[in-house]
């Protein structure tokens, strides 16, 4: 009885021990199953890991690469402008962009303000020139019928067109016109060369055709009101039958506003004009007002013109006149 007992109870143990084993056996199974998935995710995960640090540094390299190449076109740009600035002329304004210099003043209208940038500064004989009149030409149309005529007395061929440069009032440099007397030509170029050189101011030159009315004497009128210095136009004296020094080309009348001609009668002063109002008085001081000190009088007077202002009456204090017959 008691040996079959220990039977049992060895079997007993056997048979837990050999339970056991399997237990164990399967577990074993188990676990080394799940190290080998463990480990074959670790190794995919190593992998993944070697794949992304090589893609990072692609894409460091690159933005090294783009860096390196976006600071060398900096750098280019740079010296590229310092060169620029380095090499730009100093002047503001380039040399293309300067307009041409005038040759002469034919086709500039008289009144034209022109500045030194349009002229040859160092040639300005150029624009002080005399010109025959000729009857084909713009000029001899402007003035036929009007300021000369057919006559007996002054042929066109004895007549010149001058053109000149001349400070206006405003002081700016302006186109001036005038017809004189071909053997008076040079002389009056000289004079308006002198009045230029000297800056003196005369407010315009303008050919008296310009203020035509329909005859000689009222359009001299038009012309004084105006204030125009002028010279030929075929008409009798003022107040007179005979034939003005004005009608040969002789004479010129210079800023008559400033300059009027007065006439005097029991000891008091008439004129025509209302614009010389302020100037029948010599002794103002307001400019442009010609007396012995101006230089107006003093080149005409060089030149053997006579001034009208030293007449003893009437006064015409704009007026020189050279006779040459």
């Amino acid at each position: 009885m008691r040996q079959s007992r220990r039977r049992n109870r060895n079997h007993l143990v056997s048979g837990l021990i050999g339970a056991a084993g399997v237990g164990l056996l399967v577990s074993a199974i188990f676990l080394g199953a799940r190290v080998s998935a463990l480990n074959g995710q670790m190794e995919r995960m190593s992998a993944e890991n070697a794949s992304l640090m090589e893609v990072s540094r692609e894409a460091d390299g690159m933005r090294a690469e783009m860096e390196s190449s976006l600071e060398a076109e900096r750098l280019a740009s740079a010296r590229a402008s310092s060169e620029a600035e380095t090499s730009e002329p100093e002047t503001t304004q380039p040399p293309e962009t300067e307009p041409p210099k005038w040759e002469t003043l034919d086709g500039v209208a008289a009144g034209t303000v022109v500045t030194s940038r349009e002229l040859d500064m160092d040639h300005l004989e150029k624009y002080f020139q005399a010109y025959e009149i000729k009857t084909e030409g713009a000029v001899y149309g402007r003035i036929n019928g009007k300021s000369y005529r057919d006559n007996p007395d002054v042929a066109l061929s004895d007549l010149r067109y001058l053109k000149v440069l001349h400070y206006n009032f405003n002081h700016e440099l302006q186109v001036g016109e005038i017809i004189v007397n071909k053997g008076l030509a040079d002389e009056v170029l000289e004079i308006f060369r002198e009045f230029y050189d000297a800056e003196y101011e005369i407010q315009s030159m303008h050919l008296v055709d310009n203020y035509w009315t329909g005859d000689g004497e009222s359009s001299d009128s038009a012309s004084i009101d105006k204030n125009n210095t002028s010279c030929f136009n075929y008409r009798p004296v003022t107040g007179g039958g005979k034939l003005s020094n004005h009608a040969y080309g002789f004479a010129i009348d210079i800023n008559p506003q400033q300059n009027p001609y007065v006439s005097y009668r029991d000891g008091k002063a008439r004129w025509s004009h209302e614009n010389a109002n302020d100037y029948i008085d010599r002794s103002t001081g307001l400019p442009h007002v010609i007396t012995h000190e101006d230089l107006a009088f003093k080149v005409f007077s060089a030149h053997g013109f006579s001034w009208g202002g030293d007449w003893n009456n009437p006064k015409d204090y704009q007026h020189f006149e050279k006779k040459l017959y």
